[in-house]
């Protein structure tokens, strides 16, 4: 191997640890210093039907969709210097939206009269967050941070209470697709999985896993282990951003990956699939928390189609 090609994949590896080191930060867990702060509202998670940021610059929407697997967010944006104008919404996005359904502010400063609003920046204010619940919706107008930091001085536009609101509310949102996309390809682990079905160039090779983790036909064959670094090599996979996707007509496909635990059920997919009119990264993965297609990083990607002649 290149000493280019190993920085290259030592460079994707390391991306792929940060995603999934992301992903646990921001698992949408209310600790116990949120639970101390003042409760401004309170809906279920659930109410919430979409969530919006609107700025000069740009204009971000989440909003809670349903299919036949079932609830999901999804992100779209628009403004100057959007990269993606559509993308799947990850975990962010659903800790977002259970902080916004109830919502724990730093600080409360009651009823703040129009007279006042000038000291807290909210006179003209300029950025706004729209919550709409099942049958009502709240707005956040946004006024100056505080003490330089990006905790946001906020009027509730219904009942002109004022907040300061933490920044873990207003940032992701103003990031918008950087911080809110979907990250993850799959919310279980391979070593949760007991049942892999690999199809590819017309083939089909259906492997189980046995106590000791290893991997063989389900008519108890001999142990894979070949087979077993080519699945390390599909879990090193990492999503690189939605934005600039080819037509789905446009990719040729490469591997499908169905994945069932012990019981026989089915708990998601993969696609991998090339664009060969990107000579530079022409990969992308599809699975079942991605929904839509998505570029792959292309060191890690390439490394699984490599190991293609190896599976069968």
């Amino acid at each position: 191997m290149s000493l280019r090609r190993r920085l290259s994949l030592q460079a994707a590896l390391f991306g792929a640890a940060a995603v999934w080191a992301y992903a646990t930060w921001t698992r949408p867990e209310l600790d116990a210093v949120a639970r101390s702060r003042f409760l401004a509202w309170e809906h279920d998670t659930t109410d919430v039907t979409s969530i919006r940021y609107v700025a000069p610059e740009k204009a971000v929407r989440v909003e809670r969709r349903t299919d036949a697997d079932g609830p999901f967010y999804w992100g779209s944006e628009s403004g100057a210097g959007v990269r993606a104008e559509e993308y799947p919404v990850g975990v962010a996005g659903a800790t977002l939206a259970a902080r916004l359904s109830a919502l724990r502010v730093l600080r409360h400063l009651g009823t703040v009269p129009a007279a006042d609003r000038a000291q807290y920046g909210l006179a003209e204010p300029r950025d706004r967050i729209e919550i709409d619940f099942r049958g009502e919706r709240r707005e956040l107008l946004l006024g100056d941070s505080v003490h330089g930091g990006d905790d946001r001085y906020a009027l509730d536009a219904g009942d002109e209470a004022g907040y300061v609101l933490p920044g873990e509310i207003v940032r992701p949102l103003r990031t918008g697709e950087g911080a809110l996309r979907e990250r993850w390809i799959h919310e279980f682990r391979l070593a949760d999985v007991g049942r892999v079905r690999a199809l590819a160039d017309g083939r089909e090779r259906v492997m189980v896993r046995g106590d000791g983790g290893d991997w063989a036909p389900p008519d108890g064959g001999q142990a894979d282990p070949a087979f077993a670094n080519f699945l390390q090599r599909v879990e090193q996979m990492a999503i690189g951003g939605f934005d600039s996707l080819p037509p789905p007509e446009a990719l040729a496909p490469l591997l499908r990956l169905e994945y069932f635990d012990d019981d026989g059920d089915a708990m998601g997919f993969l696609e991998l699939a090339r664009y060969d009119a990107d000579e530079r990264n022409p990969y992308y993965l599809r699975s079942e928390r991605t929904r839509v297609w998505a570029r792959a990083l292309t060191a890690l990607a390439e490394r699984v189609e490599e190991g293609l002649a190896d599976l069968f």
